[in-house]
């Protein structure tokens, strides 16, 4: 679908202590398997997901945004 910062999402997971997308998907209220299709750039986060993800991993809609709409990866 997409490219996907993967280093930058587990390094911003690190940051906000959530070391599994277990713990991340417990702090957002956001499924497992979307998460991690998400992650994988399987799937589009929505909007609400967007502000959930910023919200629990302290990031403006700017950085999360970077890591899924608009760094070119290598």
């Amino acid at each position: 679908m997409r490219n996907v910062d993967t280093k930058a999402f587990k390094k911003a997971m690190i940051d906000a202590n959530c070391d599994s997308y277990a713990k991340l998907a417990e702090k957002t209220n956001i499924d497992n398997i979307t998460l991690s299709n998400i992650c994988n750039g399987k799937q589009k986060p929505s909007y609400d997901t967007i502000v959930k993800l910023a919200d629990a991993l302290s990031m403006t809609y700017d950085e999360i945004g970077e890591i899924f709409f608009c760094r070119e990866l290598a």
